[in-house]
């Protein structure tokens, strides 16, 4: 049971976060408490990692205004972070939402942490029957994380079509880690603007719009036979207006737009609880949305062929993207 926190958060990314597997977090007894306060609980304590793919997924689409030219592409792998405000570490547990569980020695709202949190938190939850408390578990600290991101890598390439536009594409294969596998997918597109706009064809900067669709899916089986799964898969959608201006080698870009989309984990399968003869089949389904207005700088350095780029994104999770690739007009 205590995997899905390290999946939830991203473990599986091939690897990232190999260290959060030494992190002690046992919360096998809340479960006890129920399958509805068990999904409240984890629905409160994964919600930054929930959001945050959602926010990092969406970024580094693009790298300029200016689409290619008619057959021109580029290729490039890129890596987003999108930071975690500090007021998702922690949440208000408020006994009112839950049926059994209960904060030893609080008597009312309390304050206690995600898993972007303080790990060295204490406190103890007990499960309550009849004003009986059948059972008790520690709190589930925050995870010791050095740097309070959520990361989320793409292998993207882009193909100027006639017309001024630009189709874009990401893809990462079916890949296994471990107990872990992920892939990746999305679509964008990119159309130039400013030649439908005679009067303003002097001006020496390049204006387009994107629209584009990624999707993101991963599981990870939590034991030897695999009969238990945890399945988190994440849709997002971003439209954006781009500015760019290209000097030298130089090209600095920003963008206006808004981003949308939803996340949903799952733990699948029929799970115990040790010295009890209750059973739980799927006890856990999360689902999330986020949304919200968003504006970048950046900036990309071409020599040659080659290119890397840079920018960060002002939304509700600050993002930050960093890309290397090949492009070719």
């Amino acid at each position: 049971m205590k995997k899905l926190l390290y999946f939830c958060l991203g473990g599986l990314m091939l690897g990232a976060f190999p260290s959060y597997s030494q992190t002690d977090i046992d919360i096998e007894h809340i479960l006890r408490a129920g399958v509805k306060d068990l999904n409240t609980y984890m629905g409160y304590y994964v919600e930054p990692a929930a959001k945050g793919f959602i926010y990092s997924s969406s970024a580094g689409w693009a790298q300029t205004a200016k689409p290619h030219e008619a057959w021109g592409f580029d290729l490039k792998f890129s890596v987003s972070g999108a930071t975690v405000p500090s007021r998702y570490e922690t949440f208000d547990f408020d006994p009112n939402e839950f049926e059994k569980l209960r904060i030893k020695g609080a008597t009312g709202t309390t304050a206690v942490p995600t898993m972007f949190g303080n790990s060295d938190h204490g406190g103890t939850f007990q499960i309550v029957e009849q004003d009986i408390v059948i059972a008790e578990a520690d709190i589930p600290p925050g995870l010791d994380i050095p740097v309070r991101y959520i990361p989320t890598p793409a292998i993207q390439g882009a193909l100027g079509l006639p017309g001024g536009t630009e189709i874009i594409g990401r893809f990462i294969p079916e890949v296994q880690f471990d107990d872990a596998k992920m892939s990746q997918w999305g679509l964008g597109f990119k159309h130039d603007i400013m030649q439908y706009f005679n009067t303003f064809s002097m001006i020496p900067v390049d204006f387009s719009v994107l629209v584009a669709y990624n999707k993101l899916e991963a599981s990870y089986y939590l034991n030897d036979n695999e009969t238990q799964l945890a399945s988190m898969d994440v849709s997002t959608w971003t439209f954006q207006g781009l500015l760019s201006k290209k000097i030298s080698i130089l090209t600095v870009y920003g963008t206006l737009g808004y981003n949308s989309g939803s996340s949903n984990y799952n733990l699948l399968g029929t799970y115990e609880i040790d010295g009890t003869s209750e059973k739980f089949v799927d006890p856990v389904n999360l689902s999330y949305d986020a949304a919200g207005l968003l504006a970048s700088l950046g900036a990309r350095l071409k020599f040659g062929p080659m290119f890397l780029n840079a920018d960060y994104t002002f939304q509700e999770f600050n993002t930050v993207n960093v890309g290397l690739g090949v492009s070719i007009r």
